[in-house]
């Protein structure tokens, strides 16, 4: 698969994704963070303009097509991306994607910065 059939992919694996279906939201983002040998997912879900609510999709076929998404999308010659977050506006149909190559820190989300974070990462 290219880029944007593995977006395609992984937006439709969160959207039927049962944990996410649980409650209704119009607005979805997906951190995707890679470490020194470690990796991490965390979601958010937004409806009608409420804050963030934690909300990570269950099981491993995102991480892998994430896994797979990092493979097409690095750069030959250069190391791959640290973080990439994925924005679903469900109400408008549409999917972005941003890459982050420099400061993955800055997206690390813990408990202390999980609220902050999931306004940064709000679809529009």
């Amino acid at each position: 698969m290219n880029r944007d059939e593995l977006l395609g992919e992984i937006a439709r694996l969160i959207v039927t994704d049962p944990k996410a279906g649980e409650r209704p939201w119009d607005g979805y983002a997906l951190i995707a963070w890679y470490g020194d040998g470690i990796s991490r997912l965390n979601g958010f879900r937004y409806d009608k303009g409420q804050a963030g609510e934690p909300l990570t999709p269950s099981g491993v076929q995102v991480e892998n097509r994430l896994e797979e998404l990092r493979r097409v999308t690095q750069v030959q010659g250069k190391a791959p991306w640290r973080v990439c977050i994925i924005r679903i506006n469900r109400e408008a149909a549409e999917v972005a994607i941003d890459f982050e190559y420099e400061e993955p820190g800055r997206w690390y989300v813990t408990p202390d910065s999980a609220a902050e974070i999931a306004e940064r990462v709000r679809p529009c």
